[in-house]
């Protein structure tokens, strides 16, 4: 039976269901057995103390983002005392675009480094190339002060544990309030922040905001008169995909195989379900197999751009914002981005796609990620612990506040010009402050886009519409050694075998050998680790 997903869940359901990251990554428990997820779930969490900010134009609600039509007048400034000790910081990081220009050239840096009172040096890779950099600092004993932990990191906790200072005692029930926009934070993150009994790091929240499905390009479908498509089931999606595409024009529906959202029709669980203590993986459902082949359709039909399989996601955006496909899965914080990375000119319009079930009804979309990543504190760092809180708390101040409009936008003028009260970006702003500040942690995303009323509306509309049939990772929370070690390693071969699949060049037939391989070789593992972490957990 499927469960049904909401945030008040997430927020009361303990450990169970409570902040990973990604594909069972970051989540909050020792490498060793012998009950330390009950040890993990005992910490005390930060309390969480919501910020009574500005209004919402749109209120959310526990699962739906608050929206705002446009940015308040007159900001106030919340935090009054710079809050570096006067000597660098270094942080590392991924970033989603364009690496910047260097601070020396950079107005938004330089300013940036003023307000906070210490300079902040930042080493970047793109979000493609940070795992392979990540790996190659933590090798040679080379970490920054402030540690960007990227989701797919094999055994966190020992990492942590030999790199990472505990924050517990600066963090744990009460004592967050010393950091009012780290306790603006909702349990539910710091969940995955709990490692060997200890809280070791601040999360960068997600969730909803990283629930991702079809955005389409508005522009594009309505100029083919297509308005507020609405797929009832495969057949109806698969003849609009074969709709927009034309590849004597270079264009195609799909910048990728949307095997995902094919999966989601199909009501297959987001990488682990759970039911009365047992687990079962996304691989062994009855269902999988065919929506590998309902994606082959896709690809044999041409609707996928034929680079699919060697580009990466920067590629993929680019091909969107070109005009060249029309359809990339993705998220709501993608959502503003490609707004952002706008090249298209200002008829350029995005939309979401709901998820039909594969032959009618409805389907079941996967709740994001909770984390998008945690940042740790170098156990070697010379500054206060509390300094670096005080930093991370200065970059969650939330939507609303002066500290917000400064962070992404920049200085008025030189970033960004005012239209009404909204910060509307130039390129220079756009290109400056792409420094990766929100990894460093970052407030609940709000619904809002600089002179763009339209966007928030349609975003909240889509969430309104997917909430009440959300579904979760069953795995959050929980920690498998083997998933940590070996999970990338067993995936590989199965990821590989679905590719093929796809391409049509192993058959559907192939998938269950497939599947009973990657149990063999570690899956049977990862259940019975997760089953037992949940036994801890809960009892039983």
């Amino acid at each position: 039976m499927r469960k049904e997903f909401t945030r008040r869940r997430l927020l009361g359901g303990g450990a169970a269901l409570a902040g990973a990251i990604g594909a069972g990554g970051l989540v909050g428990c020792s490498t060793s057995g012998g009950g330390e997820a009950a040890v993990n779930a005992a910490v005390k969490l930060p309390a969480y103390q919501r910020f009574a900010g500005v209004k919402p134009d749109l209120p959310g609600d526990e699962t739906v983002l608050d929206g705002y039509l446009g940015y308040p007048e007159d900001p106030k400034q919340t935090i009054t005392e710079a809050p570096g000790d006067g000597t660098p910081i270094t942080f590392m990081t991924n970033i989603p675009g364009a690496i910047p220009p260097p601070v020396s050239d950079n107005a938004f840096w330089t300013e940036l480094n003023k307000r906070l009172g210490s300079p902040l040096e930042i080493s970047m890779a793109s979000n493609d190339e940070y795992a392979d950099k990540f790996a190659t600092r933590v090798a040679g004993n080379d970490l920054p002060d402030l540690i960007n932990i990227p989701p797919a990191t094999a055994q966190v906790p020992g990492l942590l544990k030999a790199k990472a200072r505990a924050l517990t005692e600066f963090l744990s029930g009460d004592a967050v309030q010393a950091y009012p926009f780290l306790a603006n934070l909702p349990e539910v993150y710091w969940r995955g922040c709990v490692f060997n009994g200890e809280i070791y790091g601040i999360p960068v929240p997600r969730g909803m905001a990283r629930t991702s499905l079809p955005l389409y390009r508005e522009d594009l479908l309505a100029a083919k008169g297509i308005k507020d498509p609405a797929p009832k089931n495969f057949q109806e999606f698969f003849d609009l995909s074969v709709e927009l595409t034309d590849q004597r024009s270079n264009r195609w529906a799909w910048s990728t195989a949307p095997t995902n959202y094919v999966k989601q029709m199909l009501a297959i669980p987001y990488l682990w379900a759970e039911e009365g203590g047992t687990f079962t993986s996304a691989n062994e459902h009855p269902r999988s197999a065919e929506a590998l082949e309902a994606t082959r359709k896709l690809v044999e039909a041409g609707v996928v751009n034929p680079d699919a399989f060697t580009s990466g996601a920067s590629a993929r955006k680019q091909w969107f914002n070109g005009g060249i496909v029309s359809f990339d899965l993705d998220s709501f914080v993608a959502w503003n981005q490609y707004y952002a990375d706008n090249t298209a000119g200002e008829g350029f319009a995005v939309n979401m796609l709901d998820v039909p079930g594969f032959e009618g009804g409805e389907g079941t979309p996967w709740l994001g990620a909770a984390l998008n990543n945690i940042t740790a504190i170098n156990a070697e760092t010379k500054h206060a612990p509390e300094t670096l809180l005080k930093i991370a708390n200065w970059m969650a101040a939330p939507f609303g506040t002066q500290e917000y409009l400064f962070r992404k936008y920049g200085v008025e003028g030189q970033h960004y010009a005012l239209e009404g009260a909204d910060p509307v970006p130039n390129k220079i702003g756009v290109v400056e402050t792409g420094i990766g500040l929100q990894y460093i942690s970052d407030a609940p995303m709000a619904l809002y886009l600089a002179g763009h009323p339209e966007v928030p509306e349609k975003q909240q509309k889509i969430q309104q519409a997917i909430a009440p049939r959300l579904v979760a990772n069953a795995s959050y929370g929980l920690y498998s050694d083997t998933l940590s070690k070996k999970g990338a390693i067993i995936d590989g071969p199965l990821n590989d075998l679905s590719i093929q699949i796809i391409l049509g060049k192993q058959p559907v037939s192939a998938w269950d050998a497939g599947v009973k391989d990657w149990l063999a070789a570690g899956g049977e593992d990862i259940r019975s680790e997760l089953q037992q972490a949940h036994t801890d957990v809960n009892g039983g």
